[in-house]
């Protein structure tokens, strides 16, 4: 952090000691405790606060995400039934049975949209 060594602080120190006084140095010390320990105390609630707010956004942004991509697979899942619908409703002629279709009369296997299970993001 500041790169003092022992021979730095022993300076600073005797000089503490020379312009305070024997008497008032404790005092000093004490009230310069204090300070820097509710500046910690400040900085470290600082860096929480800031920390929570960028995870929260974060959070949302993948909310945001999420849905949009739920969204989206919905829209397609809705098409693609659409599509087959329309198609097997092409290709059946009139009078013939909807065996003789071959792959077309197969039952959909997709899900539908509000089958496929996601799960939100934490």
């Amino acid at each position: 952090m500041l790169h003092i060594g022992p021979a730095e602080i022993f300076i600073v120190l005797a000089l503490a000691l020379v312009f305070l006084g024997p008497r008032r140095l404790p005092e000093v010390a004490r009230q310069l405790g204090k300070v820097m320990g509710e500046i910690r105390r400040t900085s470290d609630e600082l860096r929480r606060t800031l920390d929570d707010e960028v995870r929260e956004e974060d959070r949302s942004k993948r909310r945001r995400e999420f849905a949009e991509r739920r969204q989206a697979l919905r829209e397609a899942a809705e098409e693609r039934a659409a599509e087959r619908s329309a198609e097997r409703a092409e290709g059946l002629p009139e009078g013939e049975p909807a065996d003789s279709l071959g792959p077309l009369d197969e039952p959909d296997v997709t899900p539908a949209a509000e089958e496929i299970a996601v799960e939100e993001p934490v």
